[in-house]
């Protein structure tokens, strides 16, 4: 998240928009985007870990009720460009990879 914060000024000239989506509840949560300082960067809370694996394919640890990081870029219109899914600290989408992709779509429309 705090990749894509930095590289918001790009992203903005793509038009492109960044959400992360918590398990944690809504203040847990607003905690955790005030320590990371992120500013456009929207986060929402308070996800159902099984809800969203059934909507995804994101997989979840039971155990810890989470979810592993899961990565989407949406070109216009919604349809996924882009999936990538971690089950570790690694792997993830970057902001320079999304910068890529996105131009890469729009270039393509």
């Amino acid at each position: 998240m705090v990749d894509f914060n930095g590289a918001a000024s790009l992203l903005k000239v793509l038009d492109a928009k960044v959400v992360a989506l918590s398990v944690d509840d809504k203040d847990t949560t607003a905690l955790l985007a005030d320590n990371l300082q992120l500013g456009p960067v929207r986060m929402l809370h308070s996800a159902d870990p099984a809800e969203v694996s059934s909507v995804t394919g994101a997989f979840i640890e039971s155990e810890r009720g989470i979810l592993h990081a899961t990565g989407f870029i949406l070109a216009p219109g919604g349809k996924v460009a882009q999936a990538c899914y971690s089950t570790g600290p690694i792997g993830r989408i970057t902001a320079i990879d999304t910068l890529r992709i996105l131009r890469f779509v729009q270039r393509a429309k």
